[in-house]
């Protein structure tokens, strides 16, 4: 389907305004056909990207109710179901469309998801072994089935038949990390890493892996020379967020509230955002400034109800009265 308001809605997923692209669904769903779930399955979809599950469940069943056997509305319930940890319903929901041809990556992808999510490492092995995927969509499963089951040296050779595929694959070298330094010990690995990031013409990625190490190593100063010299050239949240934490966790909270705070206008439902933001306001004792980011933060969003309980929590601690 290839409309301006498809387009507008394909637009606002991309730049990750989740409900943005929901409330445009659902304004198209009451402007057209009621008996068409086309837009109802493109709501649930957005409102699952948004992690909003148990709207986008209802949403989703809604347009199932209307075509029990549109596979867009089987894989809208099955990614809300997923999003629930409710694994076991939504396996089902992915094997119902595992034939569609235009939706069976999709499935096969979620039924790994699910059968991970349990630790059904065998059941992975054996299913990878009859399906045909891409290798950036089966080797994840196998490299995590295959370390599940503490075959830790075939784990690792997946791991690097994949980057012979996919050089610098940055999913398959946190694995890799993962798995060397279960056979390695951290000290090693870390050292081999720090050499290999000071390699210029090497990507990002191993600066990134390089300052994760240092942070598990107790090196923090170390880990935010990494992140600084990478978020020079890269604006990407994820990694201004990962510098974020080490700032709040090594005494410079002073300069990480500001970095959360604009982190969390920009996602302001992410549990891990609030979860360093709020004890880096009380150790700087800023709770006065806490408060007051946060009503501003509500009114920017107003559907995000956890806000009004931080708030209460913030003014309980500070002696506000309600």
């Amino acid at each position: 389907m290839t409309t301006p308001e498809y387009n507008q809605y394909r637009e606002q997923l991309k730049k990750g305004r989740y409900m943005e692209a929901a409330r445009l669904a659902e304004i198209q769903y009451l402007a057209g056909s009621p008996n068409n779930p086309f837009w109802l399955t493109r709501q649930a979809a957005a409102l699952s990207r948004a992690n909003k599950y148990e709207q986008a469940l209802g949403v989703a069943q809604q347009a199932l109710a209307l075509q029990p056997a549109n596979p867009y509305g089987l894989l809208a319930v099955a990614e809300a179901l997923s999003g629930l940890q409710r694994m076991e319903e939504a396996f089902l929901y992915y094997e119902a469309i595992a034939k569609d041809p235009k939706l069976y990556l999709f499935a096969y992808k979620g039924m790994l998801h699910c059968l991970c999510a349990n630790k059904q490492w065998e059941r992975i092995l054996q299913l990878l072994s009859l399906w045909e995927m891409p290798s950036d969509s089966g080797w994840p499963s196998r490299v995590k089935a295959l370390a599940g089951l503490e075959r830790f040296d075939e784990a690792i050779d997946a791991c690097r038949q994949w980057l012979s595929l996919s050089p610098d694959n940055p999913q398959a070298l946190w694995e890799l990390t993962e798995l060397e330094i279960r056979q390695e010990g951290l000290e090693t690995v870390l050292q081999r890493m720090g050499r290999i990031a000071k390699i210029g013409s090497r990507p990002p990625v191993y600066k990134e892996i390089y300052a994760s190490l240092c942070r598990r190593a107790g090196q923090p100063e170390l880990a935010l020379e990494q992140y600084e010299k990478l978020t020079q050239t890269d604006a990407d949240p994820r990694l201004q967020r990962k510098q974020a934490f080490v700032l709040a966790k090594s005494g410079r909270e002073t300069e990480a509230i500001p970095m959360l705070e604009e982190l969390l206008k920009l996602d302001p439902n992410n549990f891990f955002l609030h979860s360093a933001y709020v004890p880096a306001c009380k150790r700087a004792e800023l709770l006065g400034r806490a408060l007051q980011f946060y009503e501003e933060l509500l009114e920017m969003h107003p559907d995000e109800k956890p806000i009004y309980g931080r708030i209460k929590h913030i003014k309980k601690i500070l002696g506000v009265k309600p």
